[in-house]
């Protein structure tokens, strides 16, 4: 998984910026009544973009349905960004973060 890191410039909020953004964008669409959600709209099986708040800097975890929608949506995301906010931010992270894999479940014997 992916996780991007999006640092604005002193006194501006990355989070607050995007989602009232968002609101008139064409090619990207909520994708929960939360919007915390994003989907692209030219792909919107290929997974989704989760975002939050972490005190002013955007926290985005891409979750993409197959390896391809990966590239997909990150690269559409991160131009997007640049695109927009180039003059109200400071940096962006990349992360790649291995997920935990998830602990098998055992069978368990039937007792008589």
């Amino acid at each position: 998984m992916l996780v991007l890191q999006v640092v604005p410039i002193h006194g501006v909020n990355a989070y607050r910026l995007l989602r009232a953004r968002i609101r008139e964008a064409s090619t990207w669409d909520w994708g929960n009544k939360a919007r915390t959600r994003l989907k692209h709209v030219q792909r919107p099986r290929g997974g989704h973009i989760r975002i939050a708040d972490a005190g002013g800097v955007l926290v985005a975890h891409i979750h993409p349905a197959s390896p391809r929608d990966q590239f997909y949506l990150t690269e559409k995301f991160m131009g997007r960004l640049i695109a927009w906010f180039e003059k109200d931010l400071l940096a962006i992270n990349l992360q790649f973060v291995t997920e935990p894999e998830r602990p098998k479940r055992t069978k368990q014997r039937r007792r008589r």
